[in-house]
């Protein structure tokens, strides 16, 4: 936090920022924190003009940990690596990539799905998305160009060996027919996990709630392995 004179046999306590000096360290120390334009590192001699430029500074160094995300946006100054720093991503849903703050676990779980490298690719078309569950969504929603839309998917599921595993009965000869249960019935769920039977309406919410690790069904075993399969027999293009 000071120069060292190597012309004198004492440490020269300088503020490298409006180049001062002071007859000691304290002085020294008061007077950075007392400047309304001296932002410094605990770490180092760094001096910044601006908080923004100290934000810089750590991001550089790493001489400490910066949540952008915090205090709306102006970020804070954390201890470098600290488990402060870590019990604070935990406590606030911080995305720890992008320092977003999220309400809730479940929107920083989604969110962490967009920074995953897009390698599943699409049955029908080139595009390629971070997840299983966001490749069906895009099928389901009809934006493909093969044509593949919510019905499709419905039925074959509703024809796959497996079916008991995961589509309620009562649905399931209307599925066949490629009946669009939403505009006739509005809300159903006529699909449910193998694992823990929690219902939903589409297929694809079936697979975002497997793929999630809420319940002990995995999306690549079992019965879930073998629906994924015949969808891609059936669609894979």
């Amino acid at each position: 936090m000071f120069w060292w004179d190597s012309d004198s046999d004492y440490p020269d306590f300088r503020c490298t920022r409006c180049d001062r000096e002071f007859s000691n360290q304290y002085s020294l120390r008061q007077h950075r924190r007392d400047a309304s334009d001296h932002y410094s590192c605990d770490s180092c001699d760094f001096v910044g003009a601006t908080r923004a430029e100290l934000l810089t500074h750590h991001d550089q160094t790493r001489h400490a940990t910066i949540c952008r995300g915090c205090n709306n946006g102006r970020g804070r100054i954390w201890g470098s690596e600290s488990q402060e720093y870590l019990d604070h991503l935990e406590d606030g849903n911080v995305c720890g990539l992008c320092e977003t703050h999220f309400e809730t676990p479940s929107n920083l779980e989604h969110h962490e799905m967009t920074h995953l490298e897009r390698t599943i690719e699409c049955y029908g078309c080139c595009r390629k998305f971070p997840t299983y569950p966001a490749m069906i969504i895009h099928l389901e929603a009809a934006t493909c160009v093969s044509g593949i839309d919510i019905r499709d998917l419905n039925q074959s599921a509703a024809m796959c060996f497996q079916w008991k595993a995961y589509l309620d009965q009562e649905y399931r000869q209307e599925l066949l027919e490629r009946v669009d249960l939403k505009a006739m019935y509005g809300r159903v769920y006529p699909f449910r996990c193998p694992g823990c039977k929690l219902s939903f309406t589409k297929l694809s919410g079936l697979f975002q709630h497997v793929y999630s690790n809420a319940c002990r069904q995995d999306l690549h075993e079992g019965k879930m392995a073998k629906l994924i399969k015949w969808l891609e027999n059936r669609h894979d293009i």
